[in-house]
């Protein structure tokens, strides 16, 4: 197609990039004009696919050449052609207007449920108190939310919380850091555990003291668990005999049950490995023996969306079983 190239002069723009305000002087809509002007190859037909006046778009585009201080269209009789300016702003303008229709397509995907990728790291403890019941139940209605679990033992897990490794963190608060914030999300209590033909099986309640004269088994040094049971003993004025150190809670009601010692879990351990092993649980009778479980956040307000949905949720839990606390 021929097209003489138009005489009128496009003045210089009225704006520079210095001074910040381009963005918001640029109209999206012009440049879907613009796009179609080019792909139309008429201004006229730009007009009915985009169901407007002619002279509309032409006054839109008029504005944007000055807006910008370049010519970006040659017009003729026959039409419209981009000038070499037109072709380098073509190549902008449909990834400017790709990405909105990005941007426009997953903000309409938040709005039928929150997207992301959250990073969680737990405890033990908190995959026994229900987390994995908390998460399935998050993901049902988050379909297109993707969490990343790993088991960490409670130092390691605030230590990644305070890296920015992990977005959330939930474990119990023996360990309870300034730098942050700790959302009670469940309480349990302390049990000693001892086999079923024990001196101490008949008991009602335990002291720590108690437990103490025999044989000790327990997690590893880094549990907070064990690192609150050696406080405890050093607290006393008793020497802890540790026999044997695994790994996890069920591990360690495994030893108790076959005579390796005696120890001490959270209570609700007993609800899945009590009767396999022939263990009885015994309640502790110390003021430290009902810890929280909580969730360890650097701050609430900075959370990625999808991941502050997830906070929300476990605090919802908590506050149906009555465990939680704003």
């Amino acid at each position: 197609m021929s097209v003489q190239p138009g005489k009128r002069r496009v003045a210089s723009p009225a704006l520079s990039d210095r001074d910040g305000h381009f963005p918001r002087r640029l109209n999206p809509v012009s440049v879907q004009f613009f796009v179609s002007a080019v792909e139309e190859g008429s201004i006229a037909r730009a007009a009915l696919r985009e169901n407007i006046v002619p002279s509309a778009i032409s006054k839109r585009l008029s504005d944007l050449e000055t807006l910008l201080g370049v010519a970006l269209l040659e017009r003729g009789t026959q039409g419209v052609v981009p000038t070499p300016a037109g072709e380098a702003f073509l190549h902008h303008a449909r990834l400017l207007l790709r990405s909105l229709e990005r941007m426009r397509l997953e903000m309409a995907e938040y709005g039928e449920g929150v997207r992301g990728h959250i990073r969680v790291r737990a405890s033990a403890s908190a995959l026994s108190a229900g987390l994995p019941a908390e998460i399935q139940s998050f993901s049902r209605a988050h379909r297109q939310v993707k969490i990343e679990l790993e088991e960490y033992e409670t130092p390691a897990i605030v230590q990644d919380i305070q890296e920015g490794r992990a977005d959330v963190g939930i474990g119990p608060d023996i360990f309870q850091p300034e730098s942050l914030l700790l959302i009670p999300w469940r309480q349990y209590a302390l049990a000693a555990v001892v086999p079923n033909g024990h001196a101490l099986a008949r008991r009602r309640k335990l002291s720590y003291s108690t437990l103490l004269q025999y044989e000790q088994v327990e997690q590893g040094y880094s549990s907070a668990l064990s690192q609150l049971l050696d406080y405890a003993a050093q607290q006393s004025g008793l020497a802890k005999r540790t026999r044997i150190r695994v790994r996890g809670f069920e591990a360690v009601c495994r030893m108790i049950g076959s005579g390796m010692g005696i120890g001490v879990v959270p209570s609700f351990v007993q609800e899945s490995v009590g009767r396999i092993y022939g263990l009885r649980f015994i309640p502790l009778d110390e003021p430290w023996a009902h810890p929280k479980i909580c969730i360890m956040l650097r701050d609430l307000d900075s959370l990625p969306s999808a991941a502050r949905s997830f906070v929300d949720h476990l605090r919802r839990s908590g506050a149906a079983t009555g465990h939680s606390s704003d």
